[in-house]
């Protein structure tokens, strides 16, 4: 167990390196210039730029306009040291550190995440299970719609049907995810205005994607219900619920755990066009905002902490696979 946990986390640095790499070029490519939009924005204000203070600015920001190969690769270099050092650098747009901005918007994101995920795994692992030991039955098909909805449905029209049935024309909710103004109380007293706020954000979630979860286990499932080792089950006289809970239900999992590799970061990530659409200070809100901006290192500093937390993903889930099936043996 510790010879495979040491060579995963080898590996694991090897990826990592691997995809800093590819961020800081592809982000240093980009073709939104922070530096030349803010001298834009000051000689439209009457201010005159001489050159030398123009290649001020860009060393100012670690940034050279028109630079050379060499010189990313030593820009690359030293983010990389300072990147070890866990300092992922200043924003360009408010000049705070991006590391306690990704801290402060995170938390938003994270709540709504993990609030939905815990709706999403009680709903969708019963609903698939009792599809799948109901087969083409009214409990089946109704799962299948279901799937269907959570599928088809693109999460920016379903959430705008929410606000506006919900918020605008019965008025029961709020329009907009973030407190604002009416976050005056704290603690349990502020309990119904984070539900007022948030509900609607993570009803969107849940049911779109609920769809997905179901028709997996639905899938494996009945998979596992045609298995030699159900009908001898069966065959030994043990209770239908003992047969199911106890000896399908558990292979069922082995499938299941592999999309715990995705599940840490979607928890950090933020639900992009979902906190677009309700307005919500998340941090995938933040981070589209600032790619539209060219704030450069926080974009790079997000990419970096979602590729950390997609490699303790990959590594809890295989870890996992032994939890849940004793066959595996992590060697």
């Amino acid at each position: 167990m510790l010879k495979y946990l040491i060579k995963r986390l080898a590996l694991s640095v090897l990826i990592l390196v691997g995809v800093s790499i590819i961020i800081y070029f592809l982000i240093r490519l980009m073709p939104v210039d922070f530096v030349r939009s803010k001298i834009d924005n000051l000689n439209q204000g009457g201010a005159i730029l001489t050159e030398d203070q123009v290649s001020n600015m860009y060393s100012m920001y670690g940034l050279e306009e028109n630079p050379t190969f060499g010189g990313m690769v030593k820009g690359y270099l030293n983010w990389l040291k300072a990147l070890c050092k866990f300092d992922l650098g200043f924003r360009f747009t408010n000049g705070r550190p991006v590391s306690s901005e990704i801290a402060r918007y995170m938390g938003t994101s994270f709540a709504i995440a993990l609030i939905a995920t815990v709706f999403e795994f009680l709903i969708a692992i019963p609903l698939g299970i009792t599809a799948a030991t109901h087969q083409y039955s009214i409990r089946d098909y109704v799962v299948t719609v279901l799937v269907m909805i959570g599928i088809s449905l693109p999460s920016f029209f379903f959430g705008e049907v929410l606000k506006n049935i919900f918020a605008i024309k019965l008025g029961w909710f709020e329009i907009a995810g973030s407190l604002g103004a009416t976050g005056s109380e704290t603690g349990i007293a502020n309990l119904p205005a984070y539900f007022s706020h948030f509900f609607l954000p993570i009803l969107t979630v849940v049911i779109l994607s609920i769809g997905g979860r179901m028709r997996m286990t639905r899938t494996n499932m009945l998979e596992v219900m045609n298995s030699d080792y159900i009908r001898t089950a069966r065959a030994k006289g043990l209770k239908e619920s003992k047969v199911i809970n106890k000896h399908a239900f558990r292979n069922t999992l082995i499938p299941i755990v592999t999309t715990l590799a995705g599940l840490l970061p979607s928890l950090f990530s933020g639900a992009l066009i979902t906190e677009q659409v309700f307005n919500i200070d998340g941090i995938g809100n933040v981070a589209l905002k600032a790619m539209n901006s060219g704030d450069i290192p926080f974009i790079m500093g997000y990419n970096m902490f979602l590729a950390l937390l997609s490699v303790i993903g990959v590594l809890l889930s295989d870890i996992m696979y032994a939890v849940v099936d004793p066959r595996v043996k992590l060697e």
